[in-house]
């Protein structure tokens, strides 16, 4: 009997669709309904998040901004999934506060990309 499919890549796929929309506090609650009913994907689930971040970041505000905000921010990732797990309230937040250090670096770089 074959092994059934991972239900990670429809969560991923929502999860960028609400990132795409900036909907930072839907992204934490569709988070935490998934992993309360697949508690042993909760790493998985939330690893590729501030990966999917930095991309919509880099998008909006160009990948020098961005770059030059997780260089100086160095823990932001862990930031990132920490304020995750604890609620939608605290990781939409902080996903905010992230945004607009982004966009006020964009002001001051050149844009490579």
């Amino acid at each position: 009997m074959p092994a059934p499919h991972s239900l990670l890549p429809p969560l991923l796929a929502q999860i960028d669709a609400l990132i795409a929309a900036e909907k930072y506090q839907e992204v934490a609650e569709t988070y935490a309904a998934f992993v309360k009913e697949h508690a042993t994907t909760s790493y998985l689930a939330s690893e590729p998040i501030p990966f999917k971040l930095s991309v919509a970041f880099s998008n909006k505000y160009g990948s020098s901004a961005t770059t030059t905000f997780t260089l100086r921010n160095t823990t932001w990732a862990s930031d990132v999934k920490g304020a995750l797990k604890a609620g939608p309230a605290d990781f939409a937040a902080l996903v905010a506060k992230y945004e607009a250090e982004v966009a006020e670096i964009a002001k001051s770089v050149k844009k490579v990309a």
